[in-house]
């Protein structure tokens, strides 16, 4: 049903009542906007089949419950009392309408409510919670419950809140036996939508005193429109169809200040340039997450001035607090720990602000637990959606205020089995890590097992993730990109490791990955099973298996696993692997079942520089068995992959790779790198020598040749 509907359950007036003063909260909504995008509304919870004496409207924030007042008002003739501007307590109703609307006026306005032959409006009731304190709170929703609960013939009073702040008041209307019926405000659905959208860039074009472009270019409009809708539907859903029948798109999608974002983004001059902008983005997997981020922190800001406003307004902070607070209270920053606290149980610090004075600490804790439940991230005690959920966790990492015991926290939890990945994590991070848009994005080292597990959930069917992590000094330069079907490529996207932070812990599963000369490297967490796809070089210092049993399955390239590393770690491990598919190199000598797997290297018949030698052949290795068969005579890798993965940072990598094309081995043609097998046929070394890491003379030979041509370069 509509709002409209809703609205003949309510009486009308045939005139305004008129009010002698508008200080005491009460307002009437004497014109009605003719744009108004009348939403639907759904029955929560009914009375049925006794008839209520009290209509409650709720929605999370930001769906319009105050225009929905503002309309009802004007449709209606009814006031509105808001209590947004109130201190409430136990007579706030009945004050407020005597000091409004004067005695004799107030009395033919109660009997006519009572007689259900008109009707008020309450809105903001959640932002009188914070305001007034829970005790106060309580005290005016019982006398609003006795007031109502006096009502026969029908509903004559509307109550509009968040859900959060309705289930007190639900707690004592049930207690004091009123009937009541509850309705929810439903997000707007595809044609609501396109209508509110297309008000909007009406405004945003007259307020820049340009013609309205959408209006005269409708067709390429609507199809750029369309594009938008679908690459932010995206973030939730990968299935193909209307993607406006799934509810979590519907959420977001309908939102109305997504929708207000989403109007000064398609506010522009020429839609066919934008829509190409937006195709190119979406092949690369961007999805627009800059605009997306726009939207989540526009709602934080929102919700601190709500606060701000409210709490500055109480005895206490009149008494204790000054106007150089106001900043610092509930911050976005805050809002972000703060949820994440209350979602996912991480016992956080969050004695904040710290500017705080400690007079204002207990009154502040009290409001913010007030409005933190009513946060519009928040469905319940859970979240409203995981893109909610991932820009929280993004943001905290990246707060200067959040306390490195709690990122530590944070880490954990994202490590643990018990979170479920989704790829918002990973563009959040890539984008809020970032201290200039042309610069890597910074994170601590342990973040990059959850920065895989992030970007590897995004991966359909035919999809490759391929990640390259190596140490630079004391920082980590980690690379992750997803190969596509047709050399499309998402990425790659560059992190660099917080100064001193070396370690790497990957949870679940590994794959497609380059890393090298790391110190520390811990495969497992508390996962009982961990997993080797294939295409896995990893050359590193310790490496810990905490899992109980590891699997390998890389016969499917004919590429074994390969370790070199200084010790191996793990307590009773299950290895389920073929011998052939898994090489382990390391000076100590192995136990079982790791010895089944070793080989030891003895590069010391090399001449001088056996070590660096000996590290330059293996790049070469890993490099040359990258490229695959792509027809007679030549083998490809596309190049961006080669380059910014395979390679990276790794400057015995980049060697390797100039000496192959010095000698000829390998070119670049358009965007692939092509391996010439014939020329490769001359070093007189197979690559399945390479795979089987084969030693001999010409091996030796190919070394030597590699260390003469760095030494030059």
């Amino acid at each position: 049903m509509l709002l409209t509907d809703l609205c003949s359950m309510l009486s009308p007036r045939n005139e305004w009542i008129g009010l002698q003063s508008t200080e005491y909260g009460i307002r009437e909504e004497r014109e009605v906007n003719p744009n108004y995008e009348i939403p639907e509304v759904r029955v929560v919870e009914s009375c049925s089949p006794l008839t209520p004496s009290l209509l409650l409207i709720t929605a999370p924030a930001a769906v319009g419950k105050s225009t929905a007042a503002s309309f009802i008002s004007g449709t209606l003739r009814a006031p509105v009392l808001d209590l947004s501007k109130l201190q409430v307590g136990d007579a706030t109703l009945e004050g407020s309408l005597a000091k409004s609307l004067g005695i004799r006026n107030n009395a033919d306005f109660s009997q006519d409510l009572l007689d259900s032959r008109a009707t008020l409006l309450i809105d903001a009731l959640d932002e009188a919670e914070v305001r007034s304190g829970q005790a106060n709170f309580q005290a005016f929703v019982r006398g609003l419950a006795d007031t109502a609960s006096q009502v026969v013939g029908g509903a004559s009073i509307v109550v509009f809140s968040r859900a959060e702040s309705a289930r007190a008041l639900q707690e004592i209307f049930n207690e004091r036996r009123l009937q009541y019926t509850h309705f929810e405000i439903q997000p707007f659905n595809k044609t609501q939508s396109e209508r509110y959208l297309s008000r909007k860039m009406r405004e945003i074009y007259r307020i820049q005193g340009k013609e309205l472009i959408h209006e005269k270019h409708v067709k390429p409009f609507e199809g750029v429109r369309d594009q938008l809708f679908s690459a932010l539907a995206s973030a939730l859903t990968q299935s193909g169809g209307d993607v406006w029948e799934n509810a979590e798109v519907r959420e977001f999608l309908g939102y109305a200040p997504v929708l207000d974002v989403a109007a000064e983004y398609l506010a522009v001059e020429n839609f066919a340039t934008l829509g190409n902008s937006i195709s190119e983005s979406a092949q690369s997997g961007l999805t627009h997450w800059n605009l997306v981020a726009n939207v989540i922190d526009q709602l934080l800001r929102r919700e601190q001035d709500k606060f701000v406003q409210q709490f500055k307004q109480t005895g206490d902070f009149k008494r204790n607090g000054h106007p150089s607070l106001e900043g610092n209270l509930y911050s976005p920053e805050e809002q972000c720990a703060r949820l994440l606290d209350y979602v996912e149980n991480l016992l956080l610090d969050l004695d904040l602000p710290i500017s705080l004075p400690a007079e204002l600490r207990e009154p502040y804790e009290t409001g913010v637990d007030a409005q933190l439940v009513n946060h519009p991230f928040l469905r319940g005690e859970s979240w409203f959606n995981v893109i909610f959920r991932d820009y929280v966790t993004a943001r905290s990492l990246t707060s200067p205020i959040t306390s490195g015991r709690s990122r530590q926290a944070i880490r954990k939890s994202l490590l643990s089995s018990n979170w479920k990945h989704s790829p918002m994590f990973g563009y959040f991070a890539f984008s809020l890590g970032k201290a200039a848009p042309d610069e890597p994005s910074s994170c601590h080292s342990e973040e990059v097992g959850a920065l895989y597990e992030s970007f590897k959930s995004m991966c359909e069917a035919e999809d490759e993730l391929s990640i390259t992590v190596g140490r630079i000094g004391n920082r980590l330069f980690s690379s992750f990109a997803v190969s596509r079907p047709e050399n499309l490529t998402v990425g790659p996207f560059i992190f660099i490791s917080h100064e001193g932070t070396t370690s790497l812990s990957f949870p679940r599963e590994l794959s497609r990955a380059d890393i090298w000369n790391v110190p520390d490297l811990i495969l497992g967490g508390d996962h009982r099973s961990f997993k080797f796809g294939p295409n896995v070089y990893i050359s590193c210092g310790d490496l810990l298996v905490s899992s109980s049993e590891l699997q390998v399955f890389s016969a499917k390239e004919n590429l074994p696993v390969f370790i070199t590393a200084r010790s191996v770690i793990s307590d009773s491990v299950k290895i389920q692997v073929d011998p052939s598919d898994i090489i382990i190199v390391c000076d100590d000598d192995l136990s079982f079942p790791w010895s089944r797997y070793q080989k030891k290297l003895d590069f010391n018949q090399l001449a001088s520089d056996a070590k660096e030698a000996a590290a330059l052949y293996l790049e070469f290795r890993r490099i040359v068995l990258r490229f695959k068969d792509a027809k007679r005579g030549e083998a490809a890798f596309y190049q961006p992959m080669m380059d910014n993965i395979v390679i990276g940072k790794n400057k015995r990598a980049r060697v390797v790779l100039d000496y192959l094309q010095h000698i000829g081995c390998v070119k670049v043609q358009r965007s692939m790198y092509l391996l010439d097998l014939g020329e490769f046929a001359k070093l007189e070394v197979s690559r399945s020598q390479l795979r089987d890491l084969e030693k001999n003379d010409t091996i030796a030979n190919i070394s030597n040749e590699i260390l003469k041509f760095a030494k030059k370069s």
